[in-house]
């Protein structure tokens, strides 16, 4: 996505937006890091950012641009009409893994009509989103325009590779046990060097989408099935969960703007890769669909399906995830990465048979 330079300003002019709505002046963002081209970037703000995991630095303006999704939903949540704005971030250092088997991942409650996000998943969203954007960057997109134009534009870094793979392997251990993120020697959003701060704001834009979507999916159980759930069977809530992806996709499908539109589009094709990270079964069991068959509507319903890039992305996640789990698929030299997700879904079908 190096053909893309806007998109590296996204998270920029989103970040701006949001100082000026808290009165940052001029001077201050003149003089602040998002001019520093060299040394170390900290935007950690002590007393300030909530939780003790790097992704703090990034809860705020997060909020902020989903109570922003599109321009009829801010007024929406002040209608009292859903409780969108009532999130409820729980920090702590633990793991995803709850030790009765269930997970810290995303939910309503319908008692207090919150939105539960815990900090521990957010590092993991970010990190997993890191790691197949990199990954992608490195091994496809960058090689295929090198190719194209015949020399050495983007010269591909083992170093970004390496470090990719090492964040990869953090997020998959924060699933089951916690650990510290190591900011050292580990990509995170908090503390990078300005020289190589292309990846992380590029990050940055996915992600902050990729939560929008997750927050926007919750929402709609919050606003359309809260007062369903209690008479409602097993067999509704596959309904519910459909209705609210589409309802998510659609929700930030009217907050397009050609400023954001591949943040957008690829943040929700990221949300949903990082969910087959969780096991090696796709299933979703009787309350929610298969991984896969979200992922495939949220294409269809973007109208993405000629779009190179999920299907690219899909593929080196789905390369992740069988070496996860040595699921040992079939790699077959097929002619497009459309035609390679479609054999591996195919294959993952014919597991589950």
């Amino acid at each position: 996505m190096k053909e893309h330079p806007g998109l590296a300003n996204t998270w920029i002019i989103s970040y701006l937006y949001y100082k000026k709505q808290h009165n940052m002046t001029e001077d201050e963002i003149r003089n602040s890091w998002i001019y520093q081209t060299t040394g170390e970037i900290n935007l950690h703000q002590p007393g300030v950012d909530i939780g003790t995991q790097p992704i703090r630095v990034v809860h705020a303006l997060t909020i902020y641009l989903y109570q922003r999704t599109n321009p009829e939903f801010f007024n929406e949540i002040l209608s009292g009409k859903g409780a969108g704005d009532n999130i409820d971030l729980v920090v702590g250092e633990e793991p995803i893994t709850i030790e009765s088997g269930g997970k810290r991942t995303p939910r309503v409650h319908l008692n207090t009509k919150k939105i539960e996000l815990h900090e521990t998943f957010l590092s993991y969203l970010w990190a997993t989103i890191y790691s197949i954007f990199v990954l992608h960057s490195e091994t496809i997109d960058y090689p295929e325009i090198n190719a194209r134009v015949g020399l050495i534009r983007y010269p591909i870094s083992e170093a970004n590779i390496a470090s990719a793979k090492e964040l990869f392997a953090y997020a998959k251990k924060i699933i089951r046990f916690f650990d510290t993120w190591d900011k050292e020697t580990l990509p995170n959003p908090e503390v990078f060097p300005a020289e190589n701060r292309h990846y992380v704001r590029q990050t940055c834009a996915f992600y902050t989408e990729a939560v929008k979507f997750i927050l926007c999916h919750e929402y709609t159980h919050l606003r359309d099935h809260s007062h369903k759930y209690a008479n409602a069977d097993v067999s509704h809530f596959l309904e519910f969960e459909k209705e609210a992806d589409n309802n998510a996709i659609d929700m930030m499908k009217k907050g397009i703007t050609p400023i954001n539109q591949l943040a957008v589009e690829n943040g929700i094709i990221f949300g949903l890769l990082s969910m087959f990270f969780f096991g090696a079964n796709t299933s979703g069991g009787l309350t929610h669909p298969n991984v896969e068959d979200r992922l495939i509507n949220a294409i269809e319903r973007l109208d993405l399906i000629d779009n190179q890039y999920p299907w690219q992305l899909a593929y080196v996640a789905f390369k992740l995830w069988d070496e996860q789990f040595e699921l040992n698929l079939e790699w077959k030299n097929l002619p497009t990465y459309q035609e390679k997700f479609h054999d591996i879904i195919l294959q993952i079908k014919q597991r589950s048979a």
